[in-house]
């Protein structure tokens, strides 16, 4: 699979929402790029992994672009999400990490009932074992992409407390 070149292009749009609000205001523009860069890479990725019959091609690919249209909005939440850190990543209050981490609980959340959701829409345009080895390849991209997000992103400043 190629995942690197999924992963560069993953690890160059997100990298610079973890260097500090410096940077952000040139990413925000660049984001936008480097996602839909991304997108048109899962896609080529998906078709190279992924065989499908010609019929099973015209049905399949309209009900993936929706699919991924879906999970969009998340990677939107995702993105303001990482923003909203990178901003106050320095000055991050107790209540805003726990913000923080009820978001990134709830976006998980709903990225689960969103897959769950379309299993039955791909299931009438593929295989059993096509879907099977779909759900695999997106498992394994969203993977690299969260490990080079994990990569990037600074741990949370934590000094105890004295008493």
């Amino acid at each position: 699979m190629k995942s690197g070149r999924i992963a560069r292009l993953a690890l160059t749009g997100f990298l610079a929402f973890a260097t500090g609000t410096t940077v952000l205001a040139q990413v925000h523009h660049d984001i936008a790029l480097t996602r839909a860069e991304i997108q048109t890479e899962r896609q080529a990725i998906v078709a190279d992994n992924l065989p499908l019959t010609e019929e099973q091609s015209k049905a399949f690919w309209p009900v993936y672009r929706d699919y991924r249209a879906d999970l969009a909005k998340l990677g939107d939440r995702l993105v303001a999400l990482i923003d909203d850190y990178a901003q106050n990543h320095d000055t991050l209050t107790d209540v805003q990490a726990k913000a923080m981490v009820d978001d990134f609980f709830a976006i998980q959340k709903e990225e689960t009932r969103i897959k769950t959701a379309w299993v039955p829409k791909l299931a009438k345009v593929l295989p059993a074992k096509s879907l099977a080895r779909f759900v695999q390849i997106e498992n394994k991209l969203d993977a690299v992409i969260r490990y080079d997000l994990a990569d990037a992103i600074p741990l949370v400043e934590h000094r105890p407390q004295s008493e």
